[in-house]
């Protein structure tokens, strides 16, 4: 048993950023749900990596949050 540490990270795919302030906005929109920890957002590759709490979020949170702020997202 691993104490209560249920950190994961998921890298999800997202198509339509297009410049820092998108980056920007994915990143806010990622932080802003419960039990994220960290959202890395790379416009290069069109990647968000996010590491978060299991047990206050899952990864159809986590995607419904970055389509919610206008970007098209595939895990």
């Amino acid at each position: 048993k691993k104490g209560s540490q249920t950190m994961e990270t998921l890298t999800l795919h997202i198509s339509g950023m297009t410049c820092d302030g998108c980056v920007a906005n994915v990143v806010r929109a990622l932080e802003d749900v419960e039990g994220v920890a960290m959202a890395d957002v790379s416009l290069e590759q069109g990647t968000a990596r996010v590491t978060f709490d299991g047990r206050s979020t899952n990864p159809a949170d986590l995607i419904s949050a970055v389509e919610d702020a206008g970007f098209d997202v595939s895990p």
